[in-house]
């Protein structure tokens, strides 16, 4: 056996050794570790680096040292993705989501957590599906969300149960009687928890979590001799094995109890020796609880100074914990991991079906040589049959028959040749056929590359489109707003009045460029726009935007009117929704008959099935029918002759649009109907 083999059987030694025993004896499975690394660093294999690397993680894991995890496995999963080795990947990316959801960094332990079980299925890979499914379960628990928690922890279960893991078994049934607990249903949690003590195991860590749950139950019930056995007997477990983060939980649950029986001094001493670790660890989950003892310890016995000092602290850690954007984070940390591996699916799908691809046209290539074969094997029988019945004949009547056998054996090698011209026309046509393929593929792919340099090219022009909007905006804006000061200082200087209305004129016409400007700017704007979703008031947002046009346009005898559904809910972008209702309005006023003396305009917004409908009508005048079709494009014949540029409704439909819905001019006679219909989501 050579060094470097020998080395290897070292290291993998070493490291299932660490595995065996970092439950139970941690500082001795760091010696384990440690020693791995470096006859890995001494070997200078990556592989071997990136697993010892993971595995002295793991352990400051067990420790309660998170910081050290992260590290470590940072270093593990740098070499594992160069190696692009997915099974080191995932166990990785397991003790990252880990170590994260330990120090309350729980978006970032779920996005870990989430990749590490996708890669598993996908590699269809046992070892670590069950803990891997209570860690997310763990996540959630912290999150509050019970249910979400339970429903990963009791899935981890059956998954032990098939496996026959006890240490598994004990594990998922420890989290789901957690979950339970937390919900006050001390029956059902008391129910999981006796089942895991009934589990014979040598498993210290997990015991230990086991007489905690049990010790919490009898305390939430007031049996608090009950209660301090149990925790007493966890303490021991995990002094044994140095689990900072168990011992710090039992000496806060020794706080509360002598909080509940009003031994504040007590109380006060277990809660210092707990928070002291909290804070040595970083575990916020565990310091938010603390702070939130302390509050009520102080308020009892009057020091308002300190209790104020420590809600103030809870409240701080709160929102840093759990920040209103944490559920959609979360939320958006499932859809984009649900993308990743959906397009990984079609990745493999595409990979299928050329392999499909290719098989059918193995087979059709076989299934032509096989009726090839058949027809030649079965016209070749019917010749036989035919030539054993003339030779029958010829033997009877030899003699007389010496001619007709010549003609036979002259019939027989025409045949023959053209048995054989036909088979070279079917190769022949076997050829063109494989020809005709490769042509069919070339094409396929020259198609493929002109689209993709055709994207490309759209890509590049929308991104020229933009830069020269944003451009020339910012170019003209200047000369803009010198000759709006010019006209200003103009109209406060010059008396005479025909001059005035020169200047008037001139500062209104300068007015409409400056809002054409801003709207060419909105339409750059629309596509990139980062869509903020929140619960909409229609009513606000109609009645701003009528005041906004009335200001601009100076009428006062158009009367907009709105009717909403009675409990109608809505949650989309309010900047999208404001330019739409915005735009839309203006345009129905500039599109109406200025002869008539007033107005009315009638919004009306309803839900049908899964969209919102939205119809904006002025009964007293409409756009005639030759001006239907262009009315949403830019400089459109209908908007020169109403003296705009068709910038409002092309806005109002690339809003729409953005939105995910549609918007139509309806052919109604002698009004403007426009109707709009929106997702619902």
């Amino acid at each position: 056996m050579s060094d470097s083999d020998a080395l290897k059987e070292d290291i993998e030694r070493l490291n299932q050794k660490t595995i065996s025993i970092w439950l139970n004896f941690p500082d001795s499975a760091m010696s384990y570790a440690r020693l791995a690394y470096q006859k890995a660093k001494k070997l200078d294999d990556p592989k071997f680096l990136s697993s010892s690397l993971r595995l002295i993680g793991g352990v400051h894991y067990y420790k309660g040292n998170y910081d050290s995890v992260i590290h470590y496995s940072n270093l593990s999963l740098k070499i594992a993705q160069e190696l692009q080795d997915s099974v080191l990947m995932n166990n990785v990316l397991n003790n990252l989501g880990l170590a994260h959801n330990n120090l309350g960094s729980y978006q970032n332990a779920l996005e870990y957590l989430l990749r590490s079980l996708n890669l598993k299925k996908a590699l269809k890979q046992e070892y670590g599906l069950v803990l891997n499914t209570n860690n997310i379960g763990l996540v959630y628990q912290n999150l509050k969300d019970y249910g979400t928690a339970r429903k990963y922890f009791l899935e981890a279960l059956d998954i032990a149960e098939q496996q026959k893991d006890n240490n598994l078994i004990l594990y998922s049934q420890n989290n789901a009687g957690f979950t339970y607990l937390s919900q006050n249903n001390l029956e059902q949690a008391e129910n999981y928890f006796r089942r895991s003590l009934a589990i014979e195991v040598d498993n210290k860590n997990w015991k230990a979590v086991t007489f905690s749950g049990m010790g919490q139950v009898y305390q939430l019930r007031g049996q608090f001799k009950d209660s301090r056995t149990y925790f007493d007997k966890a303490l021991e477990l995990r002094d044994e094995i140095g689990d900072k983060r168990g011992i710090s939980e039992i000496y806060y649950m020794l706080s509360n109890e002598n909080y509940l029986n009003q031994n504040y001094d007590s109380s006060l001493f277990h809660l210092n020796q707990s928070h002291k670790i909290a804070e040595e660890i970083s575990a916020k989950d565990r310091i938010f609880d603390n702070y939130e003892l302390y509050a009520k310890i102080y308020h009892d016995i009057g020091n308002l100074a300190n209790a104020f000092f420590y809600q103030d602290s809870l409240l701080r850690l709160r929102d840093f914990l759990f920040n209103e954007n944490m559920a959609r984070n979360l939320a958006g940390i499932q859809l984009k991991i649900q993308e990743e591996e959906n397009q990984r699916a079609l990745s493999l799908k595409e990979e299928e079906l050329k392999e499909e691809r290719r098989y059918v046209i193995f087979l059709i290539v076989v299934i032509v040589l096989v009726l090839i074969t058949v027809v030649i094997t079965l016209y070749q029988v019917r010749i036989n049959k035919k030539r054993n019945k003339a030779l029958n004949l010829r033997n009877q009547e030899i003699s007389q028959q010496k001619i007709e056998i010549e003609v036979q054996k002259e019939s027989l090698l025409e045949k023959n040749a053209q048995l054989e011209t036909a088979q070279r026309t079917i190769k022949n046509q076997n050829d063109q056929l494989e020809k005709y393929n490769r042509q069919l593929k070339s094409a396929v792919d020259e198609q493929s590359d002109q689209l993709k340099e055709r994207n490309d090219q759209l890509m590049l022009a929308n991104l020229e489109l933009d830069n020269f909007i944003y451009k020339s905006s910012h170019d003209i804006k200047g000369p803009l707003a010198t000759l709006l000061g010019m006209c200003n200082v103009a109209l406060l200087d010059v008396e005479e009045e025909k001059a005035r209305n020169y200047f008037e004129m001139l500062n209104e016409t300068a007015l409409g460029l400056n809002s054409i400007l801003a709207r060419l700017k909105t339409v750059s704007d629309i596509s990139s726009l980062e869509l903020k979703f929140q619960s909409i008031d229609f009513s606000k947002i109609i009645e701003e935007c009528v005041e906004q046009n009335r200001k601009i346009e100076g009428d006062e005898s158009v009367s907009v009117k709105y009717k909403i559904d009675h409990g109608l809910s809505f949650v989309s972008d309010p900047t999208l929704l404001d330019l739409i209702f915005f735009n839309i309005i203006q345009s129905v006023i500039k599109m109406r008959d200025v002869e008539l003396d007033s107005h009315d305009i009638l919004i009306t917004l309803k839900r049908n099935n899964s969209e919102l409908e939205v119809d904006i009508i002025d009964q007293e005048s409409g756009p005639k029918n030759k001006e239907l079709g262009d009315v949403f494009e830019l400089f459109a014949k209908s908007a020169l002759h109403h003296r705009t540029l068709g910038l409002g409704l092309y806005v109002v439909k690339q809003s729409v649009i953005r939105l995910g819905g549609n918007i139509v001019l309806l052919d109604d006679e002698n009004h403007t109907h426009f109707k709009i219909k929106l997702p619902i989501t």
